[in-house]
């Protein structure tokens, strides 16, 4: 445990960097609220046109809503870590990391020392086979050098999947296929995976845009029956 603290606070400089913009964003700081009560640049004008006319310049901002969508949580990096310390400080978990596949060397550096850190731990890793997020899982998982806290389970068939995942996952002990669903759309086979995933794992550690649509419906099936979720969001 101390190990993964240690990496923890480690990579929250680079998260904080590289990650703060990229938070759920909360628009509240536009809102009329935000500035002083007291203050309204009409209130003087309307004042004094009052006495000669009978049109009344309104001194409240009508409330027309958020320019832009709120998010029903707001995350921060203090929210972040406390969410991955409570990992950390529990007793050895199945944690499922799934992720966007379009990753930058440093977001997969980040996955991967997670990953590791887990394992170290006497967690055990669960994720898919695509390329980003969950190769970077692996690979993490696999330099931990216990091969029997991590298991992979992949949407349809091995022979489905790219060259390149291939000679990965022929490193990994634990490949669980289904090639019942060959015939479905990549898209449709890889909710069912997720929610597969979710079956098997306590927790739930996510990489996303904010348009990943997969990832995001699994995030939302996670929360909705109970798993502890962990989002980064890379945008």
């Amino acid at each position: 445990m101390k190990l993964l603290l240690l990496i923890i606070i480690l990579i929250l400089p680079i998260i904080s960097t590289s990650f703060l913009s990229t938070l759920r964003f909360n628009p509240s700081f536009l809102s009329p609220s935000f500035l002083s009560p007291t203050f309204h640049p009409l209130s003087s004008f309307s004042s004094s046109s009052s006495s000669s006319s009978s049109t009344v310049i309104p001194t409240k901002t009508p409330n027309v809503g958020s320019p832009q969508r709120s998010p029903s949580k707001t995350y921060s990096l203090d929210s972040i870590l406390l969410e991955l310390a409570q990992i950390s400080n529990s007793s050895p978990s199945t944690i499922s990391i799934l992720g966007t596949r379009h990753c930058s060397y440093l977001h997969q550096t980040i996955i991967e020392l997670l990953a590791y850190a887990f394992v170290l731990s006497g967690n055990h890793v669960y994720t898919s086979g695509a390329e980003g997020t969950n190769a970077a899982a692996v690979r993490g998982a696999l330099r931990a050098d216990n091969k029997d806290l991590l298991t992979v389970i992949l949407p349809q068939s091995m022979s489905k999947q790219s060259e390149e995942s291939k000679e990965l996952l022929a490193k990994v002990e634990d490949v669980i296929t289904f090639p019942e669903n060959d015939d479905l759309t990549l898209d449709a086979a890889s909710r069912l995976c997720n929610s597969e995933l979710l079956s098997r794992t306590e927790q739930l550690v996510s990489f996303a845009f904010h348009d990943s649509g997969t990832v995001l419906e699994c995030v939302r099936e996670a929360e909705e029956i109970g798993k502890v979720v962990t989002v980064l969001y890379l945008d």
